[in-house]
């Protein structure tokens, strides 16, 4: 908006003029005023949302724009009171202390809009990189879901398995399977895969369904508590039971446990058992060499739990299945996720749990061992340098000792290769006196004529 036409009224005329656009102006900022509070009340103060920060932007544009208007009116009104009163003149003067004022507005509105704007490059970059971590990201929540699917299918699989091997007593296998992490360091879907294969194989041999559920759940337990004690791989030892379940006894050597044919029957009758292996079931001999094998390892019973709380490879097993338990059931809506995190964070509080201490007897033993190798070293020190000195003298004086006797043989030598030059003199000269014949001649031959 151009003003110079109020320059065309001098005076009191021009400058009532001037005052009435300047009240226009006013107004203007009145409205944009109440634009700028609706936003605030909107937005939180510290909003730095697309939506917030744009707002914001907007009114600040436009009550700049009206700001400039503001002082091009003011400036006109300066140069018009200027001519009309004088540069002294109150009014003029009244009419710079107000430009200068909204000059100062000014700029004041315009660091705020460009502090809005380097928001809004904040927020962008933000937003950028958002973008680029959850790009990056992308694969890995791939993997993971793809993790989940499988690990979900497989329990589903071996959910179902255990309905089919166990019937009405299913729900009791798989309750003992949520807690298998922390009792035998495996998933609950590790566990059913192990427990419908022994349990079909107790069923196989002729055992009733409920006995076999407590053959198996006993059976695995306790081949857990010996792989602790016997530092065997987990699968090796439930192996090893499975195969006895089916009357297959040679993996039972892993378990420190001799069992067959002969020993089984000695056993029977000295626990009042009427039993002769030709003549047994299937079913009496999986039963007799399953409570054999109990009673031979009694004193192992429930190492599994105790080492799984208290050291740090058991710990950290532990660890291992709660996570394993806790990926598999992200992919199970009734999953009771609460108590999976729950056992997860349990599991890497035992974890911590062993190893602090073990840090802490480091770090207590580490100014203890510094200071006696010092103290070795220091001890040592002097008789090192009392060693060194003596094997320098000693062989200091060997050298010495040996001077005399060597002196003489080198004398000898000396004087036999003196004799030998001597002996041989004419020879030396003859031969010297033909070399010098040789080259005369030889130089003779040479020169031109």
């Amino acid at each position: 908006m151009g003003y110079d036409n109020f320059g065309l009224r001098i005076g009191v005329e021009g400058e009532r003029d001037f005052k009435k656009a300047l009240y226009d102006i006013n107004q203007s900022f009145k409205v944009l005023g109440s634009e700028m509070k609706l936003v605030s009340s909107e937005f939180d103060k510290n909003d730095k949302s697309v939506q917030a920060v744009a707002a914001r932007h907007e009114v600040l544009s436009k009550t700049i724009d009206a700001q400039k208007d503001k002082i091009a009116a003011l400036d006109s009104a300066l140069k018009n009171a200027s001519d009309s009163f004088g540069e002294n003149d109150r009014r003029t003067q009244n009419w710079a202390v107000q430009l200068n004022n909204a000059k100062a507005e000014l700029n004041g509105m315009e660091r705020e809009l460009e502090q809005s704007a380097d928001n809004a490059d904040d927020l962008g970059d933000e937003l950028n990189e958002t973008s680029d971590v959850a790009e990056k990201s992308g694969p890995k929540f791939d993997k993971l879901g793809k993790e989940v699917v499988q690990s979900f299918g497989e329990l589903e699989q071996n959910l179902g398995g255990s309905e089919a091997v166990f019937g009405e007593y299913a729900a009791s296998i798989q309750k003992t399977g949520e807690d298998a992490y922390k009792n035998l360091g495996v998933s609950q879907s590790d566990y059913l895969a192990t427990a419908n294969k022994m349990g079909a194989l107790f069923q196989g041999s002729g055992i009733e369904q409920q006995k076999s559920l407590e053959l198996t759940e006993k059976a695995m337990q306790r081949a857990a508590d010996m792989a602790s004690v016997m530092g065997i791989d987990m699968q090796v030892v439930l192996d090893s039971v499975a195969g006895a379940a089916k009357g297959n006894f040679t993996m039972m050597d892993n378990l420190g446990v001799a069992m067959n044919a002969t020993n089984i029957e000695a056993y029977a009758p000295a626990k009042g058992l009427d039993f002769t292996w030709n003549t047994a079931t299937q079913a009496e001999k999986a039963e007799i060499a399953m409570q054999m094998f109990f009673e031979n390892t009694q004193q192992y019973a429930g190492n599994f739990a105790r080492e799984s709380t208290q050291t740090i490879s058991g710990s950290i097993g532990l660890l291992q299945a709660a996570l394993g338990s806790f990926t598999t059931e992200l992919g199970n809506a009734d999953a009771d996720m609460t108590n999976l995190t729950q056992n997860l964070v349990d599991a890497f509080g035992s974890v911590v749990k062993n190893i602090v201490p073990v840090l802490e007897n480091i770090v207590t033993a580490l100014p203890t061992a510094a200071g006696a190798i010092l103290s070795a070293i220091g001890d040592m020190l002097p008789m090192l340098l009392t060693t060194v000195t003596e094997l320098f003298t000693q062989v200091l004086e060997t050298l010495l000792n040996l001077l005399p006797e060597l002196i003489p043989a080198a004398v000898d030598a000396v004087m036999t290769i003196v004799g030998t030059l001597v002996d041989n003199l004419p020879l030396l000269i003859d031969a010297a006196v033909q070399l010098i014949l040789a080259l005369v001649e030889g130089i003779g031959a040479a020169s031109p004529n």
